[in-house]
């Protein structure tokens, strides 16, 4: 078989092509004929929250409709059970099966209902719970309603009081036990946007009801022409948890639903355990954003972990040096004129980034290819590294980040330490080889790489977990595998990043404390001609960025060559406002220095970064557009960063409105370096032709100015340059950080020329001209024609990093 590169597979991922499994007599939904009832007791039971959504429970049919806004979202509910290849259900119904080889179908028994009040992690809620037995068998599972008071959140609860022997349906897309369950028909709502995420690779878009998306929906986005929008996802259980929007028959036109959303364990796994409890959740919001990030918060609530700081290690605070796929050395067969080996070419980039001040904070030169993992090794090329990681690493100055994926079988560690032996294919792109999973061998694994001088793991191919027979068949066997790797790393004191992750990876790194990035893309070569992904994967990276970011992790914009690729300002831009690492992959003296200075603050190269990772516009995701922002907020105050890229989505226009505030704006273009003052519903026209249009949005402040920030920075707000900014009716106060290796120019806006500067007990001089003013060490100039104002302030003396304030009148 030909083996892929990450690129490749990601590219035949989004193409649609791939396969799965077969399983025993799966099902879809069918007719059930039994009718069950329970004279004198409670029919209907119902519950209701503050946030607008609503839960009937229709014990006698055996439905349950959940509303959002009084609407109903996504159709009927209902719960089913598969055993012994026969399908029981909790409620009678006209669908019959797409197959004509099945068992006749059966209905569930109604043992119990109990309803009540608790609290968890998120708060107090109300609860209804449903006892259902499978006729003539010992299987008895109970599914659950959790309504909170304090949030918009429903919570869905699956329970095996007694476990679930002989589980596995064959096939990991079927659940065994599906709830919850919908069942989308004529007089659901049927003008619902929808967005899933598939992770690393893919993202899709859809219209109409809620099971419009066929196949995997581990995260369901829904949304309304209004911005209302509801979000569907495991809330446990990650690795083992599944979503499928699948294909129903109907038995005529008059109520054809056509799919159903089936959610529940995955089945290839054997058996569920005694008190084995499982869970999804719905999260409703006004804004797609704003329900986005409510939805983040309540995992992360669940598992305890708070968002991790964009200056988390050496990775995130400065750029770093990236050699895998798509990058110059790499492609290039990690050689170099003048060059003995690959260890002195290391060397050589980190000497010509010295000569041009820039730091580099890691280096990532241990992918794949370095490594020995076709002989099932966890090891250095020798040939690429003859004195070895440990050596390099001192030599460098600098932290390295380590690299591991799937082991190719039968290596010398099978012999050392257990492991979970997976179906042959090419390793690791196509099986997941020997799985070793315990804590010795993480221990082991930790300890080697602390040597080596790593701070960072890189884990690759998560995807290739999806489907495999073997890791899937347990439920715990992966969760055992991710929890004793992130134990024994967080003893030594390493952070993580996620590669090739799906969805399931992202739910699970909020049990993970110390994943703090994710590759936000594949493997990044330049563009040719012939092929240039990079539009596909801008508009992916702003998408996805709002599921990775609602989670707490920082993603990575992969490889950049900043001379060699003529995407390279885009891309680095892109980058710097994700938040995450950002990853150069140059030539030794083919690094556009200049460009790369527009990320970080001279003085000490620290990355300058807004406060979240940029998210879509609202509207995109109705639309389908490549615009996003992120912000900076000081003092109640917040700073919009706007980025349109349209060739990979054009939008004609928006309005500051679309950022959720409604106040006047000074609405400042990086590129032409021109202000204007816009009103909070005025039409912002974009530009289809341009390669990117990049535009801070500034508050005006009560004396009539707007603070624009260092413009010579992307992020040009960003809280380690302008540390605070406090404005009367009659002066602005900023405080500027630096040292005395450079005097930052801040501008501003200002109507009419502010009487003047003073910087602590100091007057700033006015200058003539803004060449002038960088001549001087400090002082202050305002350009009459273009309303803006540059202050600087001299840093001579400040030996670290310092605020000085100074006001404008």
């Amino acid at each position: 078989m030909k083996s892929l590169t990450r690129r490749q597979f990601g590219k035949t991922v989004a193409s649609g092509i791939g396969a799965i499994s077969a399983y025993r007599n799966g099902t879809g939904l069918i007719q059930l004929t039994t009718l069950i009832s329970y004279p004198g007791q409670q029919r209907e039971h119902s519950l209701e929250n503050k946030f607008g959504i609503s839960l009937t429970v229709n014990t006698k049919e055996g439905f349950y409709t959940i509303r959002y806004g009084g609407e109903r979202w996504l159709g009927k509910g209902l719960a089913s059970v598969l055993e012994n290849e026969r399908w029981y259900r909790s409620a009678e119904l006209k669908y019959p099966n797409a197959s004509a080889n099945v068992r006749p179908e059966g209905r569930l028994l109604l043992a119990e209902v109990k309803t009540g009040q608790s609290s968890d992690s998120l708060g107090n809620y109300n609860f209804i719970e449903l006892g259902w037995n499978v006729p003539n068998s010992t299987t008895g599972v109970v599914t659950g309603f959790r309504l909170y008071s304090d949030g918009p959140w429903l919570v869905l609860v699956q329970k095996f009081p007694h476990g679930f022997k002989d589980y596995a349906s064959g096939n990991w897309i079927v659940p065994s036990v599906v709830f919850p369950q919908f069942l989308s028909a004529f007089d659901d709502r049927n003008d619902l946007h929808l967005w899933t995420s598939g992770g690393m690779f893919t993202h899709r878009f859809g219209y109409g009801n809620a099971a419009s998306l066929g196949g995997t929906v581990d995260l369901l986005l829904l949304a309304d022409a209004d911005h209302k929008a509801l979000i569907l996802s495991p809330y446990a259980n990650y690795l083992v948890a599944t979503q499928q929007c699948a294909p129903v028959a109907a038995v005529n036109e008059s109520n054809p639903s056509k799919g159903a959303i089936n959610c529940g364990i995955e089945g290839l796994v054997e058996e569920i355990p005694v008190g084995f409890e499982h869970s999804h959740i719905l999260v409703a919001g006004v804004g797609i954003g704003r329900t986005f990030r409510s939805w983040g918060a309540a995992l992360l609530q669940r598992a305890g972990k708070k968002i991790p700081s964009k200056y988390t290690g050496d990775t995130l605070k400065y750029p770093v040096y990236w050699d895998d796929y798509g990058s110059y050395y790499r492609q290039h067969g990690f050689k170099e004129e003048g060059y003995k080996t690959y260890e002195d070419i290391i060397l050589g980039v980190a000497e010509d980034s010295r000569k041009h001040g820039l730091r580099i904070g890691a280096y990532q030169v241990q992918d794949m290819d370095q490594l020995h993992v076709q002989e099932g090794l966890f090891e250095p090329r020798q040939n690429l590294f003859p004195h070895g990681l440990a050596w390099l690493r001192e030599k460098l100055g600098v932290p390295l980040e380590a690299y591991y994926c799937w082991l190719t079988p039968k290596g010398r560690y099978a012999k050392q330490f257990p492991h979970f032996t997976t179906p042959s294919g090419p390793t690791p792109r196509a099986g997941m080889g020997d799985v070793y999973y315990t804590l010795d061998y993480w221990r082991h694994t930790a300890n080697k790489i602390a040597t080596w001088g790593d701070t960072l793991l890189q884990h690759d191919f998560l995807s290739v977990y999806e489907g495999d027979p073997v890791m899937m068949a347990g439920i715990d066997r992966m969760d055992t595998y991710f929890k004793n790797m992130a134990k024994a790393l967080q003893e030594k004191h390493f952070t993580m990043q996620y590669c090739m992750q799906l969805p399931r990876n992202i739910m699970e790194s909020t049990e993970n404390p110390i994943v703090v990035s994710v590759q936000g893309s594949w493997d990044h070569h330049l563009p040719t001609p012939e092929q240039d992904d990079d539009p596909y994967v801008w508009r992916h990276l702003i998408f996805t960025s709002a599921f990775y970011g609602a989670v707490g992790i920082w993603p990575s914009r992969d490889n950049i060559q900043t001379v060699a690729d003529p995407n390279g300002f885009e891309d680095l831009l892109l980058a710097n406002l994700l938040g995450g690492e950002i990853q150069l992959g140059h030539r030794i003296g083919e690094c556009n220095f200049d460009l790369v200075r527009k990320t970080y603050r001279e003085g000490d190269a620290l990355i300058l970064k807004a406060d979240h990772p940029i998210v879509p516009l609202d509207r995109c995701y109705l639309e389908g557009c490549a615009v996003g922002y992120t912000i900076s907020e000081r003092n109640g105050q917040k700073w919009f960063y706007v980025l349109s890229l349209p060739r990979a989505g054009f939008l004609r226009a928006f309005s500051v409105s679309d950022l959720g505030v409604g106040d006047r704006r000074a609405l400042y273009n990086f590129d032409t370096r021109r202000v204007s003052i816009i009103e909070a519903s005025m039409l912002i026209q974009l530009n289809r032709e341009a390669k990117h249009e990049y535009l801070v949005a500034a508050p005006l402040l009560p004396n009539g100015m707007a603070v624009i920030g260092d413009a010579e920075k992307f992020v040009t707000m960003a809280e380690k340059r302008i540390a605070s900014v406090e404005a009367t009716a009659k002066e602005v106060r900023v405080g500027v950080v630096s040292n005395q290796e450079w005097n930052p120019v801040t501008v501003g806006y200002s109507r009419q020329q502010p009487a003047g500067v003073e910087a602590g007990d100091t007057r700033l001089d006015a200058v003539s001209s803004l060449d002038e003013l960088k001549a001087t060490k400090a002082g202050w100039f305002w350009d009459q024609q273009t309303s803006l104002w540059h202050v600087k302030v001299d840093f001579a003396g400040v030996a670290n990093m310092e605020t000085k304030v100074f006001s404008i009148r």
